[in-house]
């Protein structure tokens, strides 16, 4: 079920303009805990793929969440590292879409286990200009 927060997400005041609203699926008590985000390549070499991975993973064995955007890539390897029970994507298009499709079953893990975050409402696809306002 989608949900809207109501209330303030401190990390999200570096951001040029705060979003007026922000939706979500999933467990929002995971704001509570550390973050690092992590975004990379869609084609990333085996190095970047490896160490994403490690990286990934030793951040969530510390307990800090590992914050991604569920794209293909990089984004998809953090969060499978880091288990979707610890993981929050934030994606560039509204939350009733699984986008990429390529990622569904992972999106739908997160949904479930851990948490997706989107600006956007039902029914917006990802456009090439909602990817860069986060």
């Amino acid at each position: 079920m989608i949900d809207k927060i109501d209330f303030h997400i401190k990390e999200l005041d570096s951001m040029k303009k705060y979003p007026k609203e922000l939706f979500y699926i999933g467990n929002k008590n995971i704001l509570q805990k550390r973050k690092v985000s992590i975004v990379g390549s869609r084609k990333p070499n085996l190095y970047s793929q490896k160490m994403t991975h490690l990286l990934s993973q030793g951040l969530a064995q510390r307990d800090i969440v590992v914050v991604s955007g569920a794209a293909i890539g990089v984004d998809s390897i953090a969060h499978k590292a880091a288990k979707a029970q610890n993981t929050i994507a934030v994606v560039a298009n509204g939350l009733d879409i699984k986008y990429p499709a390529i990622n569904k079953r992972l999106i739908e893990e997160i949904e479930t286990k851990g948490l997706m975050l989107s600006s956007y409402k039902e029914g917006e696809k990802a456009r090439n200009y909602s990817f860069v306002q986060f």
